[in-house]
């Protein structure tokens, strides 16, 4: 796997888009300083995911966009792909090639690409993870990269180590462990407060739904008697029903003969009035027809004359006809005649247009033989022969000049070599005199370095004294932010309890919602009682259990506000309430005044209202519901200020102890921490006034924090301003050392030299005179190929005056065709304008003769209608005189029904006499019936009431009998009794005992929901030692091949010595840093920090050539890296890396020949404008070349 191709575009001075180029092996980089060489580093790690701008030399992210020049506008975009070859193995991908890229638009948007299609930063994480590549990896080195790895802490160099073991993907998941431990963790917490608030809860609505108990047991009782005393007066109902419906059943009998009686007269009555109805039909119909046949005859009079009227309308329409059909015919004719005129025109231009199209094809003919000529191949030949022959020209020119350049080369060589045996002469001069004067430098040099090393390790020791103290802060802040988390946690749950209004009653919410709502639903709701008081904390649990149920009242501005509100409750169904009106409430004496001597009780400390605070306005509702309650310091008090006052009023202690008036006690075990309404409003300031505290203290920490870091930061400063100043130092000592060990050999060396530089002199003047030569000879063969150059020049301009000539025969032939060809589109265009024509007169042709043809048949249908007309008339005539004789026999049939029906009226006249006495008898005996039936529908009607109260109480059954011995007076005594005694129970929540069921529900899910967070947590505490356990075998394994390679390959770079990987805590692997520990030849065992420059960077490399042995990255990216190396030691660089460029590819941006000559493939980086990177590729068999 390696890079194969980096594309850039808009990224920083990369103004156009950008390729280049790897293979495996070494590329190199090089260019002056500015040009943009280091940018192409940026561009990779950029690509790569890095997301700190300040890492890519700039204030933000934007900036790597391209901002313009005084020339070219900024950019709106930056892209960076890297193409990667190879990777199917290494990648586990089912293809050999990926491409990465990344965007940067200027509007702050960015996108991520995976082969072209859009992904996320995380997935190209993810994807190279554990390769070794990436924005922060091993195998990108930029400038200040080395120093970073050395003068790092040893806890951030580990990074690179565990990279290189593999084991990032085991940090990410532990990671993620330790996230959802965390999450694991805040749920266990809030299902805890939830399970203690919900069974804080529990206690009160025990004790509701005992009451609500007893409350129902009270209630079935009354339910029974009612149930008894409503059958009872059913059943006394249902006798009463009983007699009058046998008087019912007598007068029945007697008004159902009387009607039988009067059915037969009305019978009689009924038929003699039939009778004459039917006579009356009868002349009626008689009359009808009578009129009818007068009303026909006038008809037929006036049809007779409407058909006179349609003979003169026919006789004029066949008339107009006429004149219409002989218009159409000619109008036909003259289009017929226009049409054949046209067809004709049309012929002719399409004759034309054939002689155009064949003169057309002609002159293409002629273009076409034309363009087949052999001139333009004849001057193409010409010209590629004197491409030929200039190529030739050009490479022995070039030739010539690199021979030239030869030439002055080796003049340098000898003025370089000249000058080298001078200067040589007066460094040994020097040499000895430097001999005799170092001696006293380096024994000065020593004391000094023992001084330095004193003092840094004295300020080393004061900042791990100021670490220790800063871990510790840290420690406390830690515990200060899981407090605040807890305290935030438990304030929310309060706080979305308030919102919710949870723990209030049904009906109480629902009222508190209605006048909460923005539409004002209800007004004059003042609030819960547990909304306008506050009590101290010493009081609390007093105030609450005295109260109980009475937190939940309800406080209203006036009466009418309570009566609507209980209006809303009623519709809606939303439950109870008991509200408290202002104006209503009366505050009597209390019966604790009547006994002043129980204040004088040890422990007694007053009245309970005395304690509450309220607003002046609320005053007397606290009074109405604690102003007979005395409060004691304990429970044995409150039993002797009980008996004080006789046991009139309640007595509770500061406990909740209760002693009721009468006698009766309450107490027990509650909550430590009370959590009812009042005190959850309580406990919200507590943790509000905590977790104020709790931030105080932050800020303290804080404070503590940054002095001490800032104290850290200046120690830091003195301590790297005392390895400096102990580095040089140290650096000096090395150098006066070696001084003192190397004159001899300088000596001899010089010698050497001397005598090899005269040897090369004469080297120099033989290779001199071999250039000579072959220089005479290149400008002999340029002046040869310049006179052919010139003889085909003269040819080629031959040719191409011949071919000129023939381009202008070729423009009039296109001329000519060209007009050819507008004509011949003149002429289409006005064959399909005749075209169009035709048709149309075609058209309008068939269109008149329709007309004509329908001309013809309205005269033919009117014709018609004329003759039926006559016929129709003459059939009328014969039918108006018989209608006359039927007219006489209806007049005479009229006046005989008139006389029947006269006499059928006198005999329905002394019938209906007659009848009359019969209808009064039977009126009154329906009268008596009637008002039986009415005495029947009341009590039918008050025994459906009771049954329906029946129905209501106790559903469909049927009410019981009542015994023998059943009361009514006793059962409604026994009422009253059982209403009393539901009265004296109070204010009753019956949904308490679903609610308690409700919640116990609900508090054994949440132990379940608790328990398998427990098991959870388990389980992740499981994972992460896994994990650790991974990471911990991984680590040290790596480390220790790394470690043997790492002294390897020290050796064979500083040609010697030893060097080897620490551990600073090796009892705890996961957090241990390393240490980097070397000795250069003739140097002790020290610590990388305290070694030279160059040492520094040549051990910082075998670091990195140890970790390619055991685990090669893809690529390896070095920006300047060998730029503090000396000659020597950077030959032994690249040679290195020359060995190892077989097992990676390696990119370097130098200035250094030596390294340049390393590399099989150089860009060079220019900026021929400024602001504007462009680059030149050689590959080194082309350069050789």
């Amino acid at each position: 796997m390696y890079l194969k191709r980096v594309e850039l575009f808009g990224f920083k001075s990369f103004y156009k888009k950008t390729e280049l180029e790897f293979g495996p092996g070494i590329a190199v980089v090089v260019g002056p300083n500015g040009c943009g060489k280091s940018n192409i580093v940026d561009a990779i790690r950029w690509a790569l995911g890095e997301q700190s701008s300040k890492s890519l030399r700039g204030g933000r992210m934007d900036e790597i966009i391209f901002s313009g020049t005084q020339q070219l506008k900024p950019l709106n975009l930056a892209e960076v792909s890297l193409t990667f070859s190879g990777v199917g193995s290494r990648l586990n991908l089912d293809y050999e090639e990926v491409t990465v890229t990344r965007r940067l638009y200027r509007s702050g948007e960015s996108e991520y690409l995976l082969n072209k299609t859009p992904c996320r930063l995380k997935d190209i994480t993810e994807l190279f993870l554990d390769t070794g590549m990436g924005k922060d990896f091993y195998s990108v080195i930029g400038q200040g990269r080395i120093e970073e790895i050395i003068n790092s802490r040893p806890e951030e160099r580990r990074e690179i180590f565990e990279e290189a073991a593999g084991i990032l993907k085991y940090k990410l998941r532990k990671k993620e462990a330790q996230r959802r431990l965390e999450e694991t963790r805040e749920n266990m917490t809030r299902v805890q407060d939830l399970i203690y608030e919900l069974e804080t809860q529990v206690e009160p609505l025990r004790e509701q739904a005992e009451v609500a108990k007893k409350y129902r047991s009270v209630e079935e009782q009354v339910n029974s008697g009612k149930r008894e005393l409503l059958a009872y007066r059913i059943s006394l109902f249902q006798e009463q029903s009983a007699k009058i419906e046998s008087k019912l059943h007598r007068s029945g009998a007697a008004v159902t003969t009387a009607v039988a009686e009067a059915g037969r007269r009305e019978e009689r009555l009924f038929e003699l009035k039939r009778q004459i109805q039917e006579k009356a039909r009868a002349l009626e119909v008689a009359e009808q027809e009578l009129s009818e046949q007068v009303r026909e005859a006038e008809q037929m009079e006036g049809k007779h004359e409407l058909l006179l009227e349609r003979k003169s309308r026919y006789q004029e329409q066949l008339q107009e006809n006429g004149r219409l059909h002989q218009r159409y015919l000619d109008e036909w004719n003259r289009l017929t005649g226009l049409s054949q005129q046209l067809g004709q025109e049309l012929e002719r231009k399409r004759l034309a247009i054939s002689k155009e199209q064949e003169r057309c094809r002609n002159l293409e003919q002629n273009l076409k033989q034309f363009e087949e000529g052999n001139l333009l191949k004849a001057v193409e030949q010409q010209q590629q022969a004197l491409l030929e022959v200039s190529s030739q020209y050009n490479a022995v020119e070039a030739a010539e000049r690199e021979l030239v350049l030869q030439q002055e080369r080796l003049e340098k060589r000898g003025e370089s070599l000249q000058q080298e045996d001078q200067e040589i002469k007066h460094k040994l001069t020097e040499l000895i005199s430097r001999q005799e004067e170092f001696e006293p430098k380096l024994n000065s040099c020593r004391q000094q370095v023992a001084g330095l090393e004193a003092s840094r390790q004295k300020i080393l020791h004061k900042i791990q004294e100021a670490d220790g103290r800063l871990e510790t802060i840290r420690k406390k802040q830690q515990e200060e932010r899981e407090e605040l988390r807890a305290l935030d946690s438990r304030l929310q749950l309060l706080r979305e309890q308030e919102i919710d209004l949870s723990g209030y009653y049904r009906g109480v919410k629902a009222v508190l919602q209605a006048s909460q709502d923005g539409k004002s639903v209800l007004t004059g709701i003042l609030g819960p009682v547990v909304d306008l008081i506050s009590v101290e904390e010493k009081y609390l649990r007093a105030v609450e259990v005295a109260l109980g149920s009475g937190l939940q009242y309800i406080v209203t501005a006036t009466e009418k506000a309570a009566r609507e509100a209980i209006g809303y409750l009623k519709k809606g169904s939303l439950g109870w309430a008991t509200f408290l009106p202002l104006d209503t409430i009366r505050v009597y004496p209390s019966g604790l005044d009547r006994y002043l001597q129980w204040r004088d009780q040890d422990g007694a400390l007053g009245k309970l209202a005395e304690f509450v605070q309220v607003k002046p306005e609320y005053r007397r509702v606290v009074d109405y519901l604690l102003g007979n309650v005395a409060v004691c310091r304990d429970l044995e008090t409150a039993s002797q200020v009980a008996r004080a006052i006789k046991y009139s009023c309640q007595v509770i202690s500061l406990q909740g102890e209760v002693i009721n008036p009468g006698g009766s006690m309450r107490g027990g075990s509650l909550p430590r921490r009370s959590t009812g309404l009042l005190g959850r409003r309580h406990e919200i300031g507590i943790l509000q006034e905590e977790r104020a505290g709790v931030e105080q203290q932050q800020v303290q920490s804080s404070r503590q924090a940054n002095r001490l870091q800032t104290k850290l930061i200046s120690k830091r400063a003195d301590l790297e301003e005392a390895n400096r100043r102990l580095d040089e130092q140290q650096r000096q000592l090395a150098r006066l050392v070696k001084i003192k060990e190397s004159l001899v050999h300088d000596r001899r060396y010089l010698e050497s030299r001397c005598k090899n530089i005269e040897s090369d002199r004469k080297d120099y003047l033989e290779e001199q005179a071999a250039l000579a030569a072959r220089l005479g000879a290149a400008g002999q063969q340029a002046r040869e190929l310049k006179h052919k150059l010139n003889g085909v020049q003269k040819a080629l301009e031959g040719k191409k005056g011949l071919y000129e000539q023939s381009l202008a025969r070729k423009d009039q032939l296109e001329k000519e065709l060209t007009g050819y060809l507008i004509s011949l589109s003149s002429l289409q265009e006005q064959r399909r304008t005749l075209e169009e024509k035709l048709g149309r007169a075609v058209e309008e042709a068939k269109q008149k003769n329709l007309e004509i043809e329908h001309q013809q048949g309205l005269k033919e249908k009117n014709t018609r209608s004329l003759e039926d007309n006559q016929n129709q008339q003459a059939e009328l005539r014969r039918q108006l005189q018989q209608r006359r004789k039927l007219l006489v026999s209806a007049g005479e049939q009229v006046e005989h029904q008139r006389e029947e029906m006269h006499r059928l009226r006198s005999e329905l006249a002394g019938l209906e006499s007659e009848d009359q006495s019969w209808r009064e008898r039977r009126q009154r005996l329906e009268r008596r019936k009637q008002k039986l039936d009415l005495e029947q529908t009341r009590l039918q009607a008050e025994l459906k009431l009771w049954r329906m109260r029946y129905s209501e109480l106790f559903g469909d059954e049927e009410p019981p009998a009542p015994g023998p011995e059943f009361d009514p007076e006793q059962v409604e005594s026994k009422l009253k009794q059982l209403h009393e005694q539901l009265e004296s129970l109070g204010e009753v929540n019956l949904g308490a005992i679903e609610e308690l069921s409700r919640l116990e529900e609900r508090i054994g899910f949440l132990n379940r929901q608790l328990e398998d967070l427990r098991q959870g947590e388990q389980s992740l505490y499981k994972v992460l030692a896994e994990i650790d356990q991974h990471m911990s075998h991984y680590f040290t394994q790596t480390l220790s091949l790394i470690n043997d390679n790492f002294l390897t390959v020290f050796k064979d770079l500083f040609g010697g010595g030893k060097a080897y990987l620490e551990l600073t805590d090796p009892d705890h692997l996961l957090e241990s840093g390393v240490e980097i520990i070397a000795q250069p030849p003739g140097k002790k065992l020290q610590s990388i920090t305290l070694l030279s420059t160059g040492e520094k960077v040549l051990t910082a490399l075998a670091l990195i050539f140890s970790i390619l042995l055991h685990k090669p990255a893809p690529f390896y990216l070095l920006d300047e890296v060998e730029s503090a190396l000396d000659e020597a030691n950077l030959v032994k660089f690249t040679s290195y890396l020359q060995k190892l460029s077989g097992q990676a590819q390696f990119i370097l941006i130098t200035h250094r020949k030596r390294t340049m000559e390393t590399a099989d493939i150089i860009y060079g980086v220019t900026m021929p404008e400024p602001g504007i990177t462009k680059l030149v590729s050689v590959k080194i068999d082309e350069k050789a070349s």
